[in-house]
């Protein structure tokens, strides 16, 4: 009986130093990419706002140039560099039609639909 819970508590301690070893991957993963942006990288936030990297900061904050004349503070966190993305989102906002990403293929650009009734 007490071979069953050795082999239990040897599962548990498995399972742990998996998911360890998965976390640290994942760090070490998240440190490299925050390394890869520096100034002058174009970076789209989690929330999918497109801008350029203008300043980085010591405290894990970057300023992003979003239009001219306008720069938004961001964590570094919240950053994904623009070349690591899927093409679908590698469109700029200022591209063919002013709209960036899916927009850019004609398809699906609304402006470019001839079933399009609104323009």
């Amino acid at each position: 009986m007490a071979w069953a819970y050795l082999v239990v508590f040897v599962v548990l301690v498995g399972m742990l130093f998996l998911s360890m070893r998965n976390r640290r991957r994942q760090a070490l993963a998240e440190t490299e990419r925050a390394q890869q942006i520096g100034v002058g990288t174009e970076v789209m936030t989690t929330s999918g706002l497109y801008g350029t990297v203008v300043a980085k900061d010591g405290d894990g904050t970057v300023r992003l140039s979003i239009a001219p004349g306008v720069e938004v503070k961001w964590a570094l966190a919240a950053l994904r560099d623009v070349a690591s993305l899927p093409d679908q989102f590698q469109g700029r906002p200022n591209g063919p039609g002013g709209r960036g990403g899916i927009y850019d293929r004609p398809d699906n650009n609304p402006d470019s639909n001839p079933d399009n009734q609104d323009g």
